[in-house]
């Protein structure tokens, strides 16, 4: 039997498994290819995307490139043709300098990408970034709709000097899938609650089958919760790799920090403390007095060996 024969379903099944980059050349096979794609795009496999969003001269424009090239097609947001979208996975979004703008503007760009995204079965975003967006309120319900579906597919999320309509919903925080997250001189809503996101990923960590690396760098965090991830780590059979990075860590926030550790019974040694699991690891604690930042991430001792040479031992950090 030919594979003209077969129902578009299966046929459908046939094609998700196809290499991204191969399904725009399947449709140029026969028509019947063609038509099965073509109603059946938002299943299978789409070629990645970057698409980026910001202001000029008081236009929202939108830039819209394959993931790893430099130059794409920009133009202005509503006069895009977002029927284009049905054919690419968009894998991040970027939105940038979104200020001094028309709030009525703003608002209806953020309605629309929204309702986009959500037309066109967009299932594939793995980093979403604000740098610079100042947004008002009433942009709320379509930015949290975008927020909120960030949170259920992205792995990184990173908020910068940005003024943002939000209020984070623990129910909805809890299960995102993020393990990389930044905000950094950045307000919504209401305050953001830092010390909740670093116990989210410290779950996280716990409950990891599998070595995972988790990035956290944020304005502010308590005393307890660094001491809570910090004791969390050095007791796991599996080391995750972690950078942490809080700012606004001044010397009384250091002294409560040493404090807590004492009391906790968290020996070190110049700020380094040893994995109760792995004999090789430990965590390194550093302060910047100039920044007011904390610093904290995992070193491991490997032994190293040459020809003709007893065994050594090289220390190393991963670095993120």
């Amino acid at each position: 039997m030919s594979i003209h024969h077969l129902p578009c379903e299966m046929l459908r099944s046939v094609f998700q498994n196809v290499n991204s980059h191969d399904i725009p050349k399947l449709r140029n096979v026969c028509q019947m290819f063609n038509n099965v794609i073509k109603t059946n795009y938002c299943y299978l496999p789409r070629v990645a995307y970057l698409v980026k969003i910001f202001s000029e001269n008081g236009r929202i424009m939108i830039a819209n490139m394959k993931s790893g090239d430099i130059n794409g097609c920009t133009q202005n947001l509503f006069d895009f043709d977002f029927k284009h979208w049905r054919e690419i996975g968009i894998v991040e979004m970027e939105f940038e300098n979104i200020k001094e703008c028309d709030s009525e503007c703003v608002e209806q760009a953020f309605t629309l990408v929204f309702n986009e995204m959500v037309k066109t079965r967009q299932s594939q975003l793995r980093k979403m970034v604000f740098t610079n967006v100042q947004l008002s309120d009433n942009t709320k319900s379509s930015f949290e709709g975008l927020f909120n579906m960030a949170l259920k597919q992205c792995e990184n999320l990173t908020v910068d000097n940005s003024v943002l309509p939000l209020s984070f919903d623990m129910k909805t925080l809890n299960p995102a899938k993020f393990d990389h997250f930044r905000w950094i001189a950045s307000s919504g809503s209401t305050s953001v609650p830092t010390t909740d996101i670093l116990r989210k990923l410290q779950n996280d960590m716990k409950v990891a089958v599998n070595k995972r690396s988790f990035l956290a760098e944020m304005d502010s965090v308590t005393v307890e919760a660094a001491c809570d991830f910090l004791e969390e780590w050095l007791g796991l059979p599996i080391a995750s790799f972690f950078n942490l990075s809080f700012h606004n860590c001044d010397d009384t926030w250091k002294t409560r920090f040493l404090a807590e550790c004492e009391r906790r019974e968290l020996t070190h040694n110049y700020m380094e403390f040893q994995s109760r699991t792995h004999t090789n690891a430990h965590v390194k604690v550093s302060f910047s007095q100039d920044a007011s930042t904390c610093c904290i991430w995992p070193v491991l001792d490997v032994p190293a060996r040459t020809t003709g040479q007893s065994v050594c031992y090289s220390r190393y950090f991963r670095d993120f």
